[in-house]
């Protein structure tokens, strides 16, 4: 077998959220126990893997549709496989790593402090600055990851979704 690395464009997207729900998502992350703290690439608070509210439950349904008009596939349907919170201190951050075997992830910034560090894209260096009801969507097999964060309590939503049979 041979292996060769590309570097390859990828579609990433990103809108602010016209939902009024960051108040709730704020309360929920703040009930939340942290059971994955830093025993995962977030090297910060990490929630279990199946955190869902409400609120988290109205984002992501916002989000499948975003993706749906952002690839023009109206024939896909898409479901939730993960979905957390993380909530980053001075000097947490998320090491490098990517989330395939899934189709599309992304990372909702639900509390954004001055100084919060940004999503960064690895193979282009590309960095998000963090803004407050903002989501970052992108295919899972992009590697990415968070610098060393220069605030307290930078508080992401982040998931994954899998195509579903139709």
């Amino acid at each position: 077998m041979d292996r060769f690395q590309v570097k390859e464009n990828h579609m990433i997207f990103s809108a602010l959220c016209p939902l009024d729900i960051n108040k709730q998502l704020i309360k929920d992350a703040k009930k939340q126990s942290y059971p994955n703290t830093n025993k995962t690439n977030v090297k910060a608070k990490m929630s279990s893997w199946q955190t869902h509210t409400p609120a988290t439950k109205k984002l992501t349904n916002w989000i499948i549709e975003l993706i749906v008009e952002a690839t023009q596939t109206p024939y896909m349907k898409y479901e939730l496989g993960d979905g957390w919170f993380a909530h980053y201190n001075e000097g947490d951050h998320t090491v490098n790593h990517y989330h395939y075997p899934y189709t599309w992830s992304f990372v909702y910034f639900v509390q954004s402090p001055p100084d919060s560090s940004p999503l960064v894209f690895t193979t282009s260096h590309a960095a998000v600055e963090p803004e407050q009801n903002r989501v970052v969507v992108f295919p899972s097999s992009v590697y990415h990851f968070v610098p060393p964060n220069k605030s307290n309590n930078r508080i992401v939503y982040a998931g994954n979704f899998y195509n579903v049979a139709v």
